[in-house]
């Protein structure tokens, strides 16, 4: 027997118990700190990515591999830290908040603008790419707009865009009714609406709008020449800031993945990696708006 100090006995058996018990109470928080994301990825080789399956953003190629311009650069910051596999989860984007805060993924993969609404969400990184918008519409542009505004103005333009998307934000803010908004779930069925007489014109990102009149090639269909962007309180053209989102309490992945961005925007390898994908100096970030920034605008 072993006894303690009030008098009362204790077997060997439960000695050992209660000291393996205080034992664990003092090693397991340590070790569920070990365990967090970074240090998961880190150890295992293996990153989760989520992605809408969308071009050039994120998607997964007919090889069962994930590619995109925003995997491609994850791989590449995460590489020195052990990181040599990516996987895949595929959801609609409205869906990767979601996703992410249920622990689907680490780390949202798929050109995701940094909004206010989002950051009390989520957290980002600091911008991975800039850039604007456009509209495609059926050849000649029949209802002739140009802008966000010209859509406003004129109550017979329905436009269509992708649910979810900052896009939506944009109309709302130019006071485009909702009931001449017509929401899709990506690129590919807004093309299908246009082409289906369901709206107007179809508002994307620049980027998304290349890749996908690129793959339709589609006579019937172009991109609307001189479009004018949307402007910010100060009268400049506004661009989106894409980054890669997290889970907020990961914050020593995003740090980690804010010091590899920044890495590979100083040594050009950023411009590098997203030229194949159809970006150019132009998308880059400007380096000087930070994701903090841009959640208090």
């Amino acid at each position: 027997m072993v006894y303690n100090m009030t008098g009362f006995s204790l077997s060997r058996r439960d000695f050992l118990g209660a000291a393996a018990l205080a034992t664990s109470s003092l090693i397991l928080p340590s070790i569920a700190r070990a365990e967090g994301t970074l240090q998961r990825i880190t150890k295992d080789g293996v990153v989760r990515v989520g992605v809408a399956n969308e071009k050039p953003y994120g998607y997964v190629d007919t090889d069962g591999k994930v590619k995109g311009a925003i995997p491609d650069v994850i791989a590449a910051i995460l590489a020195p830290h052990g990181v040599k596999e990516l996987k895949a989860e595929i959801v609609e984007f409205n869906a990767l908040i979601p996703g992410i805060n249920a622990d689907r993924f680490d780390i949202i993969g798929a050109g995701m603008y940094i909004l206010p609404a989002r950051c009390e969400a989520i957290s980002f990184t600091n911008p991975v790419t800039r850039a604007g918008a456009g509209f495609a519409a059926l050849k000649g542009n029949p209802k002739g707009v140009k802008s966000i505004a010209e859509v406003a103005a004129h109550s017979d333009v329905v436009v269509g865009t992708q649910t979810g998307s900052a896009n939506v934000e944009d109309l709302t803010k130019a006071n485009v009714p909702t009931d001449r908004v017509v929401l899709f779930a990506n690129a590919t069925e807004a093309l299908a609406g246009l082409k289906a007489g369901r709206c107007d014109v179809i508002y994307f990102p620049s980027l998304e709008l290349n890749e996908l009149l690129k793959s339709a090639n589609d006579p019937t269909v172009e991109r609307v020449e001189g479009f004018e962007q949307i402007k910010d309180a100060n009268g400049e053209q506004k661009y989106g800031y894409s980054a890669l989102g997290l889970r907020k309490a990961d914050a020593d992945l995003t740090q980690a993945l804010d010091a590899g961005l920044a890495e590979l925007l100083s040594s050009g390898k950023l411009l590098e990696i997203i030229s194949s994908y159809g970006y150019g100096k132009a998308e880059l970030p400007d380096g000087v708006k930070t994701a903090e920034q841009i959640c208090k605008a």
